[in-house]
């Protein structure tokens, strides 16, 4: 699978601008998709291809956002919310955090925050970690090798969290 993300964020908004329910999920609720301006410039932070061609696209999202409740769905953030992020999370889990973590993004309705990992020296650079905040680093989970990877997947199972 190597979609690019003008497919799969153009698939997207074609399906999912319009709230609409997930039988899988519940009939109650209803999700939809939004996503922002592009943008070109990065600051000085290493992401990865696969991230910057999506951010140029979109400066952040909401991919299947529950309007009714909001308890379901995943924001990802634009940049600036990246940076304070990180900074928060630097700060406040400081025994779990290392370098190349940044936060990307927020799961609604629970603790988990998606982390996109960016030390160049390391092996997982590149790589996508859901992160509870509860949890000890340790059990974190490593749910794919890329950005492209998780958002695609993310879409195709409809919001839901596969990787559980």
């Amino acid at each position: 699978m190597n979609y690019s993300f003008e497919v799969t964020v153009g698939l997207l908004k074609n399906s999912w601008t319009k709230p609409k329910a997930i039988n899988n999920i519940s009939i109650d609720m209803l999700f939809r998709c939004r996503f922002l301006h592009g943008i070109n410039e990065f600051n000085d932070i290493p992401f990865s291809e696969d991230f910057i061609e999506f951010y140029r696209i979109s400066n952040g999202a909401y991919l299947f956002e529950d309007v009714i409740y909001g308890q379901w769905g995943l924001i990802l953030l634009d940049l600036y919310f990246i940076e304070v992020k990180t900074q928060e999370f630097m700060h406040d889990y400081r025994d779990d955090f290392i370098f190349g973590d940044y936060i990307i993004g927020e799961f609604l309705g629970d603790n988990d925050l998606l982390l996109l990992r960016l030390d160049e020296t390391k092996e997982d650079y590149g790589s996508i970690i859901v992160a509870n905040r509860m949890d000890s680093r340790e059990e974190w989970k490593k749910v794919e090798r890329n950005f492209r990877n998780f958002i695609v997947n993310f879409a195709f199972n409809e919001g839901q969290k596969y990787w559980e």
